[in-house]
């Protein structure tokens, strides 16, 4: 993870952004292929 904020103390903001990452595992992927959006059938 890159850490942009100088001005957070990275004891706080590296759990905040983990949490966060983790959070995202948890989306669910679309089950349609991006190009059958654009099918023509």
């Amino acid at each position: 993870m890159e850490w942009e904020d100088a001005g957070m103390d990275r004891l706080h903001g590296a759990p905040e952004a983990l949490a966060y990452v983790r959070g995202l595992n948890a989306i669910t992927p679309p089950t349609a292929a991006f190009d059958a959006a654009f099918s023509s059938d």
